[in-house]
């Protein structure tokens, strides 16, 4: 087996909802069935693992055939400069992108391209964030999409036509995530009579957030706020399945959303907003998109998608189809071909 240093945000007690450490634990878990691991979690005594990475760059040289980071990148590029300085050699360190920033980053320069550039290898989500990194002079990217572990539930078809249809928004509680926009289109949509409901579950960043959407779920008979859920048992995708649509009105760049996932294993269309990943995730088939940021074209989606309701079922079994294509399954045998690799593209 490889030695493999493994640096990354792993799920604790109290973080266990923010996506990114969801993927890198499932990340972990999976690569830890096919190498000898060494974990470095961040999630715990930030200062103390920067200089763990530090000298087990600087004396691991030997010991480890890899080290893998799975992180943001403005956290990997810390991560990236402290291997840099303590001379551990780029072309054993591979790099899992979580999140669409680092082509964003050195555009603008937050981030210098020569500090991931001699890296053996970077796994990004899509294939557009491939094309993004070849344009500024990277080449050895390999491309794996977001997954999860694919929970089995029966399919449910719904009756339709509905006189409420029962929506779902499953993300941060945070204005750029587009839920404070959605609550006004839905404000409107159900003025002259109830339409649509909406649940809301997810962590609200800051605590005027948290007051922010308690204060429109007291005020909006239609909006019931949930908090936080873990959506990792079949109790929690059956209770998905109930629902008529799942939203995601990103103003966000976003990359491989992983709500989306759950909501193919639920069995959910989705209607979303045209961020930057979209169209290579969802089709016109199992899901309906709106220009971001544009509450006048949600408002005729969401109105389209009431009066046509005949269209629901049978988005709700594309989108019920698409879930093996992001199974954890999928992704194991993706590590299992690149190491038998070398970490070669």
């Amino acid at each position: 087996m490889k030695k493999i240093l493994f640096i990354s945000c792993l799920n604790t007690k109290k973080e266990k909802f923010d996506g990114e450490r969801i993927k890198n634990t499932f990340i972990y878990n999976s690569l830890s069935k096919f190498a000898d691991l060494t974990l470095i979690n961040l999630s715990h005594n930030k200062i103390l693992n920067s200089l763990k990475i530090f000298f087990k760059g600087l004396f691991g040289r030997k010991k480890y055939d890899y080290i893998v980071i799975s992180k943001d990148s403005h956290g990997a590029n810390i991560i990236q400069k402290i291997l840099i300085y303590s001379r551990f050699p780029s072309n054993k360190i591979v790099y899992f992108e979580i999140g669409p920033f680092l082509y964003d980053r050195i555009l603008n320069g937050s981030i210098k391209k020569e500090t991931f550039i001699n890296d053996r290898l970077i796994i990004v989500e899509t294939q557009s964030m491939k094309e993004e990194l070849k344009s500024v002079g990277f080449e050895r990217i390999s491309v794996f999409p977001n997954f999860k572990p694919i929970v089995t539930i029966d399919f449910r078809p719904h009756k339709y036509p509905k006189d409420v249809l029962h929506l779902v928004y499953l993300s941060r509680i945070e204005e750029q995530k587009g839920i404070y926009d959605l609550i006004d289109c839905l404000t409107l949509l159900n003025k002259d009579r109830l339409r649509f409901k909406l649940d809301v579950y997810g962590r609200p960043q800051r605590e005027e957030e948290k007051t922010r959407i308690e204060a429109l779920a007291a005020k909006h008979h239609f909006v019931n706020f949930l908090g936080a859920i873990a959506v990792d048992t079949k109790e929690a995708y059956e209770k998905l399945s109930e629902y008529d649509l799942h939203v995601f009105p990103t103003k966000y760049r976003e990359g491989f959303p992983g709500s989306i996932i759950d909501f193919f294993i639920a069995g959910v269309p989705t209607i979303s907003s045209t961020f930057a990943r979209a169209h290579e995730i969802l089709s016109q088939e199992d899901s309906i998109l709106f220009q971001q940021a544009d509450n006048n074209d949600l408002l005729t989606k969401l109105n389209y998608i009431y009066d046509n309701q005949d269209k629901l079922n049978s988005m709700r079994e594309k989108s019920f189809a698409k879930k093996d294509d992001y199974s954890i399954e999928k992704f194991e045998q993706f590590l299992q071909n690149l190491l038998g690799r070398g970490f070669h593209d």
